[in-house]
């Protein structure tokens, strides 16, 4: 945990960062990759010899990656080949192949017919559900398949439950104002705020969304469930959709690719702190939450990813889920 010093200068309040970027496959989904891994031996789905598979757009499937290789299982990844914006899968593919997964793109053109007349944020959605599809698809063709499906799958919350949210605790001791995160698959955001209200801390928590991915509303408006029935895929409740049934977040920020980006590019230069995109969403967010507080309250946020995997979209890196 690090208290930020230079591009929190005017503020009363404290910004702090969990630094996750420096895990082992350089994000903070090595806690949920071995959470769910463990969660599903324990259940009797992975056993020796098997392979997970899972779709990715950033920063699990190194994750996993890295857990499932070191735990003598294969790994097979998908990632979409395209996204909105600069988005470019290059390094974040070149590093779940160093860790040994198999990576195979997600190839959009395929689907144009599915994505066409849709905005920037519906063809997000409908690019997820058509890489959820294709994993469901391998379980059900394979038993040996096992789905890691990190949208739904409520080990994921538990990680951070456990881990995340219990480490901010005592590094605080509690004292604890806010509480600013992406939301993604709700899991990082969803979990360390149910540590939180088990302890009885009475924190602001706010999430966040890039302006092309607003998965609160994919949820509120059924964007992503009807792309997914569309797809012929079962209902299920994703985490968002339980987050929300939770009234958490108490409020939802969208922030832009160059807000994120130069946030990041501020960390790297005035902290010392190598961190990705994503991180500088997340900072530049809980320094407005912050402005709204009261000199000492402690606002927290986690530093998601290193920057090495938005290399090749240098220097117009997309902030994405």
């Amino acid at each position: 945990m690090v208290r930020l010093r230079r591009v929190t200068q005017g503020l009363d309040a404290n910004v702090f960062v969990k630094c996750e970027y420096v895990n082992p496959s350089g994000s903070i989904k090595d806690r949920i990759a071995l959470k769910m891994i463990e969660g599903a031996e324990g259940k009797g789905r992975l056993r020796k010899g098997e392979t997970i598979v899972e779709m990715t757009s950033g920063n699990t499937g190194p994750a996993l990656a890295f857990v499932g290789s070191v735990k003598g299982y294969r790994v097979h990844l998908l990632i979409p080949s395209q996204w909105t914006g600069t988005y470019n899968p290059e390094n974040r593919i070149k590093i779940m192949k160093v860790f040994g997964a198999d990576v195979s793109p997600v190839e959009m053109e395929e689907h144009k017919n599915f994505l066409r007349g849709l905005s920037d944020n519906e063809a997000a959605a409908a690019m997820i559900a058509i890489g959820i599809k294709k994993c469901y698809d391998l379980e059900m063709k394979n038993k040996s398949f096992w789905w890691a499906d990190q949208f739904n799958n409520m080990d994921n919350v538990l990680a951070h439950k456990e881990s995340t949210g219990k480490e901010i605790l005592e590094q605080l001791d509690g004292e604890i104002g806010a509480w600013v995160a992406s939301i993604g698959t709700g899991g990082t955001l969803l979990g360390v705020s149910e540590a939180l209200i088990e302890e009885s801390v009475d924190a602001k928590v706010v999430g966040l969304e890039p302006e092309d991915a607003k998965v609160t509303e994919w949820a509120e408006k059924g964007i992503l469930p009807n792309f997914l029935e569309k797809l012929g895929l079962p209902r299920r409740k994703s985490i968002v959709e339980v987050m929300l049934e939770k009234g958490l977040p108490d409020e939802v920020m969208t922030v832009g690719h160059e807000e994120a980006r130069n946030m990041a590019n501020r960390l790297c230069r005035e902290e010392g702190l190598f961190c990705g995109i994503s991180s500088g969403a997340n900072v530049y967010a809980a320094l407005r939450v912050a402005k709204k507080l009261g000199k000492g309250a402690n606002v927290v946020t986690v530093l998601v990813d290193n920057r090495d995997r938005y290399f090749r979209e240098y220097p117009n890196e997309h902030y994405v889920i």
